[in-house]
């Protein structure tokens, strides 16, 4: 891998014509732009019939992700990391099991899967967003999955590990149950979704500390500090990683979901910090990549505090939250005409399109693969945004 010959190709465009690409590449990495499940791949169009039909939805948003892969020259079986946000967490197992028709027979047991519950768009139950490899790139499910139409639990791509989405109501080893609906379950499930992840980790000989990026779903952004404290206490008093901790009206048994990217021991990453605090991470470089902590569209990027004068003003948030990931960006000695992903959480998903033009207004051609989803946002801001850029 040369990253320094690495630039971003948008290879397929938005099937809407909304002015952003659906794939981009860069390097082996291929980014792949949320897909709806209510929407009909031929025509985009709305098909009421599939309200409440959950693997018609399902067969939808996987189909476009596939198809979209196929117009790029590649296929749904270089899918390495799939995200779900759904409107139901009962009918997961169902919905694995259609992986194998989309991304492969054998190719799908070395994906992971990371599913929450989100706030959707009308009838839609799905979003599906995913990041793929280049087929040169080996990969190696170092915690296989479990069986046919089920993900693999870690899978080794090139410099990194991808971790699929952990729930804490159970512990790992002692089989013990973590209590639900008490005051408590939180942190309990919290150490128990941790012990989880480090037992996968320590197939590669890695442990927390080699995350560089970390996705966190939690039962609402209340949870948010006690996510910080307790994930802090597991790394020396830093969150030396990426962090996107996020509320989502969870679903199942689990107040949390927690997975992400992690980098294989030994290869090189670079941590920068934030600049009013030294224990957070602003962002990682690794593999050629760089993963950047949320950002809040109310956030000060001087100070990090809330900047109560941009409340209510979603349009200015987006300005806010953009230009914010721009001094990220050229503090990392990357640039916005690298972005290669931008995930938008959203308090209000049907204010999507709107954001998106205030994105496109500011990014223009640098605007990257988009996925917007619904989410209960922290310190009352509109939106919160992640971002995977091009290293420099």
């Amino acid at each position: 891998m040369v990253s320094s010959q690495w630039k971003r190709e948008d290879l397929v465009e938005d099937e809407r014509s909304r002015g952003f690409p659906a794939v981009t590449k860069y390097g082996p990495y291929i980014f792949v732009s949320g897909s709806d499940g209510h929407r009909d791949p031929a025509t985009e169009r709305i098909l009421v019939k599939f309200a409440d039909d959950a693997t018609a939805q399902c067969r939808n948003s996987y189909s476009r992700i596939a198809a979209r892969l196929e117009k790029a020259g590649y296929s749904g079986d270089c899918a390495v990391w799939i995200q779900n946000y759904t409107s139901g967490q009962q009918w997961r197992l169902e919905r694995m099991g259609l992986w194998p028709d989309y991304f492969g027979e054998e190719q799908h047991t070395l994906a992971v899967s990371f599913g929450a519950q989100s706030r959707m768009h009308g009838i839609n139950m799905l979003t599906t967003i995913a990041l793929a490899i280049d087929p040169a790139v080996a990969r190696e499910a170092l915690a296989p999955s479990p069986g046919r139409g089920r993900a693999s639990r870690m899978t080794r791509v090139g410099p990194f590990l991808f971790v699929i989405g952990v729930r804490g109501h159970e512990q790992p080893g002692s089989g013990n149950k973590s209590p639900q609906e008490t005051p408590d379950a939180f942190g309990v499930q919290l150490q128990y979704c941790w012990e989880t992840i480090e037992s996968y980790l320590r197939k590669a000989g890695a442990t927390l500390q080699n995350f560089v990026r970390v996705d966190a779903a939690l039962r609402g952004a209340r949870f948010t500090a006690t996510f910080d404290k307790g994930t802090r206490a597991l790394c020396g008093g830093k969150m030396p990683f990426a962090s996107t901790p996020f509320g989502v009206p969870l679903g199942a048994r689990c107040e949390q979901e927690i997975g992400g990217i992690a980098v294989v021991p030994g290869e090189a990453a670079t941590t920068r910090w934030l600049p009013w605090d030294g224990s957070q991470a602003e962002s990682v470089e690794a593999g050629g990549l760089l993963f950047l902590s949320k950002v809040s569209g109310v956030g000060n990027p001087d100070s990090g505090q809330t900047n109560a004068e941009l409340l209510l003003n979603m349009p200015a948030q987006v300005r806010n939250a953009l230009a914010n990931i721009g001094q990220i960006l050229e503090r990392a000695g990357s640039s916005p005409d690298r972005l290669l992903r931008l995930d938008v959480y959203v308090r209000d998903i049907y204010a999507a399109d709107e954001i998106l033009q205030e994105i496109k207004a500011v990014l223009g051609s640098a605007t990257p693969t988009l996925s917007f989803i619904g989410a209960d946002t922290a310190n009352g801001a509109e939106l919160e945004i992640t971002a995977i850029a091009g290293s420099r």
